[in-house]
């Protein structure tokens, strides 16, 4: 069974994505921010991909008024996890307009950001091709 990190603030749509996830049988890690994210990671083997929002805060906890949520935090987030887990995909899922998404797509290379679909059918299509994909893997 695959497993996919999902990291998304939005609890409806982190909960929905999970949801359709785990209906075509793959096993999902959620976390509501990085700071939950890296707590998880620690005790678990890497995940087969990664999957996080880019705008969100580093915490959801007693200290999180300490931190800006920004898309910055997404994507140095997303840029350490692929650092870490260099053979595990990690791929960017955003609220972003098109022309950002651009702007932010330099910002991550070669990490790929798509726009957040309404149709979480096909967010979950989306990672079900890169867990299918033999040749994607993390930072190169």
């Amino acid at each position: 069974m695959k497993t996919v990190l999902v990291i998304d603030n939005n609890q409806e749509y982190r909960e929905a994505l999970c949801d359709v996830l785990a209906g075509q049988g793959i096993d999902v890690v959620a976390s509501d921010c990085p700071d939950a994210a890296y707590q998880k990671l620690f005790g678990m083997d890497a995940p087969d991909l990664i999957v996080g929002d880019l705008h969100m805060p580093f915490t959801t906890g007693p200290t999180r008024d300490e931190y800006k949520t920004s898309y910055e935090v997404g994507v140095k987030t997303l840029r350490e996890l692929a650092w870490v887990f260099p053979d595990t995909p990690v791929i960017a899922l955003t609220a972003l307009e098109e022309l950002d998404i651009e702007r932010v797509k330099k910002l991550l290379s070669p990490i790929p950001a798509y726009r957040k679909s309404a149709n979480l059918h096909q967010a979950a299509d989306l990672v079900q091709g890169f867990l299918d994909s033999a040749d994607v893997g993390g930072v190169q």
